[in-house]
């Protein structure tokens, strides 16, 4: 068959190309990861509002929280400037919460630097003595526990061996009591009896001799159950099965007992019986009912003495496995003790890793930042001038108690202009009196730009079309003749502030539930990490711990 050149030519044509397509199609794709470093730096936690200009009356000072008035450092006419305090409200709770606070910020802060410094010979040398201390209680604890677990075993065998001695005898008792019993009925009152159960003899108590008879067909039943319980005792050969058989067995002695009594009571009634035959029934009912009643207290003793073997027993085995399991518990202890004390050598000798010491740090940060959050709230336990200005009012009394919208000082700006804005209750909580804000206005270029303060936050909800806000007050830091009633305020409150902090990108971070979550790139492959983050604000989120200077947090990533 003859093939033409451009047929081979299109035929290798046709297999690069499905070549191609299937690499195409079945290559995989490369990522390319975009990464951010964690570094030092400010986060700043804004709110953004627009507010506009109105002319300045008054301004009424309010408490932020409730206290008693303790100092009032100003009157009616004085002229103070910004920061000046004007009166003061009991503040000993919250000092008190700062002194306890400055401590714990002493003690991270003096952790930090012993796992910086590393550690010295001489804590070296504390930390192998703890480490052979904690072997030699490993060995000694092994050793208690070896010694324990014999004693359990020969708590156990001791107890098994009595309890059985005790188990043999009343099992021997048994097998008497069915010999007994089978002799009572049968042999020692057996000859006054028909085959039917009927007395061989005539009696002037036919209520007796009724009973007698009765009595007598009964406890040849009860002769016989006695023997296939023991039978069954015997076969099961333990303290249990001898024990709740017993019920059965005194039962069963106490019907022929009773039937002995029965035939003794009905030979008072005999009619027809020689003397010698009477006198040899009384002989054989006295002897039956002497047997029985002496098997009868042999049963319970033997009942009693294996009952009380048996919580003996129980008693020294519980005391030995208690002894055993606490020997198992100090061993386990002794365990992680050591563990402990040789991963605490290990860590003196190599040094501290980079993570625990940035944790460490970590810890600082918090620690700092509930005192931060204490001085914020001693801070609000003085009302203090939000601005310059003149007091026109002064209504509060020394030892009086003062609540949030409540006029504590009233003042006068010596500016012309304030700026009122409304504030949503999703941003109010980070909101607070004194905080700077910055200030552009449309009515000039966005590069001109003012500063303020917040003065006054409105206690009172307003409800904007079913939008609760809250009327927020801001004065200009210096005056401007330009400034016009009505001109719209494009305002910036600067709400917190952390300085020199670990900074994770915002744009790397995920929340999953209540845990946060960032994918640090090591060795090339993205790792999940958890993280606690602080302040947040549109691009970064302050990093309490998790993660260390340098580590490189993925905020994207594209495929090749």
């Amino acid at each position: 068959m003859n093939i033409s050149r451009k047929t081979i030519i299109w035929t290798l044509v046709a297999v690069a190309v499905a070549g191609g397509l299937v690499y195409f199609f079945t290559r995989k794709p490369k990522v390319a990861y975009e990464t951010e470093k964690v570094v030092r730096g400010t986060v700043v936690e804004e709110v953004s509002v627009t507010g506009s200009l109105a002319p300045v009356h008054k301004i009424s000072l309010e408490p932020e929280v409730t206290g008693k008035i303790i100092k009032i450092d100003v009157e009616s006419g004085a002229v103070v400037k910004t920061g000046d305090v004007l009166a003061e409200m009991d503040s000993r709770d919250v000092q008190s919460r700062i002194v306890s606070q400055r401590a714990a910020v002493d003690s991270a802060r003096a952790r930090l630097a012993e796992l910086s410094a590393g550690a010295t010979v001489e804590e070296l040398a504390v930390a192998q003595t703890a480490a052979d201390t904690a072997q030699s209680k490993l060995s000694s604890s092994i050793a208690a526990k070896a010694d324990a677990d014999i004693a359990l075993g020969n708590a156990k065998t001791k107890a098994d061996t009595l309890a059985a001695s005790k188990l043999q005898t009343i099992l021997l008792d048994y097998d008497k009591a069915v010999v007994d019993a089978k002799d009572a009925v049968g042999n020692l009152v057996g000859p006054m009896f028909t085959t039917d159960n009927q007395l061989t003899f005539g009696t002037t108590s036919s209520v007796l001799q009724i009973s007698a008879g009765n009595s007598h067909a009964l406890s040849k039943a009860k002769a016989d159950d006695l023997a296939a319980v023991v039978a069954s005792v015997k076969a099961a050969g333990t303290v249990d099965a001898a024990l709740g058989a017993y019920v059965t067995v005194a039962g069963d002695l106490a019907v022929v007992k009773s039937h002995l009594e029965d035939c003794r009571a009905v030979l008072d009634y005999t009619t027809g019986l020689s003397s010698a035959t009477l006198a040899g029934y009384r002989q054989n009912v006295s002897a039956g009912l002497s047997t029985i009643s002496s098997t009868v207290q042999l049963v319970d003793g033997d009942r009693s003495n294996l009952n009380l073997q048996a919580s003996q027993n129980q008693i020294d085995v519980n005391g030995a496995q208690a002894n055993q399991t606490s020997a198992a518990h100090a061993v386990d202890t002794a365990k992680s003790a050591l563990a402990q004390a040789q991963a605490d050598l290990n860590l003196k000798k190599t040094g501290n890793r980079p993570e625990v010491i940035a944790s460490q740090r970590a810890e600082v940060e918090v620690q700092m930042a509930a005192l931060t959050g204490y001085l914020t709230d001693l801070s609000k336990r003085r009302i203090v001038a939000p601005i310059d200005g003149i007091v026109t009012d002064v209504p509060i009394e020394i030892g009086a108690t003062v609540s949030p919208g409540a006029t504590a000082i009233s003042m006068q700006t010596k500016g012309n202009f304030q700026i009122t804005t409304n504030v949503s209750e999703i941003d109010i909580g980070k909101v607070k009196v004194g905080d700077p804000v910055g200030i552009t206005l449309d009515a000039f270029p966005k590069t001109e730009t003012w500063t303020g303060k917040v003065i006054k936050i409105d206690p009172a909800e307003k409800v904007v079309e079913g939008v609760i806000f809250y009327e927020t007050t801001i004065v200009f830091d210096n005056e401007d003749p330009r400034l016009r009633s009505g001109m719209t305020a494009n305002l910036t409150v600067e709400t917190n502030r952390r300085e020199n902090v670990l900074r994770v990108p915002l744009r790397g971070l995920h929340d999953i539930g209540t845990k946060s979550t960032v994918n640090v790139l090591r060795n090339g492959q993205p790792v999940v990490v958890d993280v606690t983050v602080g302040l947040q604000n549109n691009t970064h989120a302050e990093l309490l711990t998790g993660l260390a200077e340098g580590d490189e947090v993925i905020v994207g990533q594209t495929a090749k």
